[in-house]
């Protein structure tokens, strides 16, 4: 746990005080001093760490020692609720029977709003049922029904009658004991008790039971002989309780009146409480510590079920935690769940109290400008809804029309001319051309103001929640302007936009503001048209510490026009690798080695070798897993030693082997999309595009490519059937050299549209040769499996090795 409970404090201290007694230990997120309704020091404290390590330590730092003269007890602090902490017996705490004694108002006003007037006593309908009663006989099973003294035998009030006629006194030390065997012997009785001393015995018989008034001689041995409630003597279950009228019994029956009317008040708020939540799915969580973030509050909450909001309230000024949050989940039950699991659970040193949340209140409709029919309006309030789900964001998004206007400023003419079909070049195709540059300069301006593009070309990766990235912009859009919109809900952090405008990156100061902008502003209207909003990669403003720098940077620009182009051949036909790919992952290791073995070994190979980690599966021993990774200053430095160790490279008698590391990205949960890689999947110099708008014609398709390079053939698909007409939507693009290939790979892969629709790159597989693509055709015309194609190519393999065999 990290709550601790501070006993034995003394009668004058201060909260600043235990702060620096506590405080050494490690982060406190709590610490609260008890005070009486007077003011009155209780003479105890709480006190919550962050972490429960912070708390054990300062649970056996201090425990048992001394402040002030005073000896202090430090202990866990119990859950609410929970079975095993000790019962409250202060005068001051509201559960304890000294405070009902002490306050007989309040318990006698509680009573009176709990009895009900006038509610009748229901009869049951087998009372008077004389076969009823022979039946429970003949199943030997005792009928539960009152007996209105139709029976001859004596029932339990006169037996107790009978045993308390001539006893008076104090009775304070003797006990009753109920259900006992109807033949029981005074020495028997003596014998189940032993060995608390009995005083004195008195017994009242009748056929079916006995009664037994037991008189001891000390107080400590009733104590010990109630613990023996409930237990068996000659096959009866026994029931002891104290004598009644007696102070004892007095006491212990108005607590025990207490725990149940706690009980009943707890059950019947946590079924409001859980009713209320089964209709909204919401909770509202509070005192949660100050230091909280919302990835800590989304890792305990999210083991109980989907989340599908959760907004935690923080300080403006300061960015901390305000102490509660709100979180809404998709199937209610996961919410019913969480209630039950964490109310009065202690989280970061601090006890959660967890309530029903509000039904989420509907906003006004907003008015929609430019929607006129209903239809309008709908989808106008669809997209509005889901402009926060990822899947069709695009983080370098051109407006068609402000990349027009924005070509037509550049060069001078009207728009009309641009986009007239006259020339050799369609209006399509320019508009790509110029998107394209546009791009270019805007990946150039983000670079320059320190923005990592790594994380553009991770579209499932991580999102933060204070930058926004704002698209569809018009063009001559000012940055003043742009910053007054969204500085009417919160302060704005950092701001950027790229020269030629169009999009921009805002940076809120705060979760709150920013969710608020991004709510009210997404698919809102500016200057007649809609603008998109997307959430930024959490690490868009984090440069890479790598010593080449990411792959963006230090590519060369692609430019529209041929005669400005000057490429240098080497540096693009050079083999690069990602910062991911810098990695080796070495397997098959042996458990018992060290990372100064591994240092040792490789360094004898290779001189360039940055650093080693090896995953310990004992931290205090530092020894291997079976596996480890190294990491080397260059990319040639890691494809030299793959090719070079990859076999005779043994270690303790064992053989490594090594393979690139890939480092895993985080996936959307809520919809995964296929990403595109440049160097995933190989260089060469085809390209495959798909996503071709069917209004494209090949000639367009091929002018688009045929600005980057020289041709040397170019392939699309037409539709199947010969009433069929037009192009399938992909096709095959084939440069000249690699060069070429990859200049036009890296300028239209990040955000081109012809008509509307985002061109798709990849590298085309070329290692396919024609007569396996053939019979992977005839295989999949044919039904056979993957697991029979395989099968058929390890037969080829062996066939190949045995004649390989027989030619020796």
């Amino acid at each position: 746990m990290s709550r601790l409970i501070v006993k034995g404090l003394p009668s004058v201290y201060s909260e600043a005080k235990l702060r620096s007694v506590f405080e050494k230990y490690g982060q406190l997120t709590d610490c609260s001093l008890k005070y009486t309704k007077e003011g009155k020091f209780r003479r105890f404290a709480f006190v919550g760490y962050a972490d429960e390590a912070s708390a054990m330590q300062a649970r056996n730092g201090l425990n048992n020692t001394f402040i002030n003269a005073s000896k202090i007890q430090v202990e866990e602090c119990k859950p609410f609720g929970d079975e095993a902490k000790p019962r409250a017996w202060s005068k001051y705490a509201k559960d304890s029977s000294a405070y009902k004694r002490a306050h007989p108002d309040e318990e006698n006003k509680t009573e009176r709003s709990k009895t009900k007037i006038g509610t009748p006593v229901k009869k049951s309908k087998y009372q008077d049922d004389e076969k009823f009663k022979e039946f429970l006989l003949a199943q030997n099973m005792k009928p539960q029904l009152r007996d209105e003294g139709n029976s001859d035998e004596p029932n339990e009030k006169e037996l107790l009658s009978e045993l308390l006629e001539g006893i008076t006194g104090d009775t304070s030390l003797s006990l009753i004991l109920k259900d006992l065997p109807a033949s029981i012997k005074q020495k028997s009785l003596k014998e189940w008790l032993s060995p608390i001393r009995v005083k004195g015995i008195k017994i009242a018989r009748s056929a079916k039971e006995a009664l037994a008034f037991v008189t001891f001689t000390q107080r400590s041995d009733v104590k010990k002989a109630l613990q023996r409630n409930d237990q068996f003597i000659g096959g009866s279950k026994v029931r002891i309780i104290r004598v009644p009228g007696s102070e004892e019994a007095s006491a212990d029956a108005t607590e025990a009146e207490h725990a149940d009317n706690l009980y009943e008040d707890r059950q019947a708020e946590n079924i409001t409480i859980t009713n209320a939540i089964l209709e909204t799915g919401r909770l509202f969580i509070r005192n949660l510590p100050y230091s909280c973030t919302e990835d800590d509050l989304r890792f305990l909450l999210k083991r109980f079920g989907e989340i599908s909001d959760l907004q935690m309230i923080i300080n403006k000024k300061t960015g901390a935690c305000k102490g509660f949050a709100i979180v809404t989940y998709v199937f209610p039950e996961n919410a019913v769940a969480a209630f039950s699991a964490l109310d009065g659970t202690i989280f970061k040193g601090r006890m959660l109290h967890v309530l029903a949340g509000d039904e989420k209140r509907e906003s006004k409709p907003e008015k929609i400008e430019g929607a006129k029919s209903a239809f309008q309006k709908e989808k106008a309030a669809k997209l509005k809804a889901s402009a926060g789900k990822a899947h069709s964001w695009n983080a370098l998004f051109l407006g068609a029309n402000a990349v027009a206007d924005t070509l037509a400023a550049k060069l001078n003419v009207e728009k009309s001319q641009l986009l007239s079909g006259e020339g050799e070049t369609s209006a399509g195709v320019r508009l790509a051309l110029a998107e394209t540059r546009l791009v270019r300069e805007t990946r150039d301006f983000l670079v320059t103001a320190g923005v990592c593009l790594d994380a553009f070309s991770r579209p499932a990766a991580k999102r933060s929640n204070t930058v926004i990235i704002v698209k569809n912009l018009p063009a001559g859009v000012e940055l003043e302007e742009l910053q007054r919109m969204f500085e009417r809900h919160g302060p704005i952090k950092r701001a950027l936009m790229p020269p030629q405008g169009i999009s921009a990156i805002i940076e809120m100061a705060n979760v709150v503001d920013a969710r608020k902008a991004f709510a009210a502003l997404a698919y809102s209207r500016f200057r007649a048209q809609p603008l998109y909003l997307e959430w930024a990669p959490f690490d868009l403003f984090k440069q890479g510490t790598d010593e080449e720098g990411s792959l963006e940077e230090k590519q060369p620009s692609s430019s529209i026009d041929n005669d400005n182009e000057t490429v240098k051949g080497q540096s693009l036909e050079k083999e690069t690798l990602s910062k991911e790919e810098k990695k080796k992952i070495r397997r098959s290791k042996r458990h018992g080695e060290s990372e100064q073995q591994v240092k040792r070994e490789y360094e004898e190979e290779m001189d360039k070798f940055r650093k080693q980690q090896i995953n310990p599966s004992d931290p205090a021993k530092s020894l291997s897993m079976g596996f480890g990774f190294l990491k080397f200053y260059h990319a040639r430095d890691a494809q030299t030693a793959l090719k070079e160790m990859q076999a005779g490279i043994l270690l303790d008698g064992h053989c490594l082997e090594l393979k690139l590391s890939h480092r895993e990205e985080a996936a959307d949960e809520s919809r995964k999309r296929k990403t595109v890689s440049r160097l995933e999947q190989g260089e060469s110099t085809k390209i495959m595009v798909r996503n071709i708008p069917f209004q494209a014609t090949r000639k367009e398709v091929k002018q688009l490519f045929a600005t980057f390079g020289e041709l040397r053939a170019f392939r699309m698909p037409k539709k199947m059937g010969s009433s069929a007409e037009g192009h399938r939507g992909f096709g095959f693009v084939d440069f000249l050299t690699r060069a070429d290939a990859r200049r036009a790979f890296d300028a239209l892969v990040h955000s081109t549209h012809i008509y509307g629709r985002r061109l798709v790159l990849e590298w085309a597989k070329v290692e396919e040769s024609i007569e396996e693509l053939r019979e992977k055709a005839l295989s999949s015309l044919s039904g056979e499996t993957k697991e029979l194609r395989n099968q058929k190519k390890r037969m080829k393999e062996i066939e190949k090795d045995l004649t390989v065999i027989d030619d020796d």
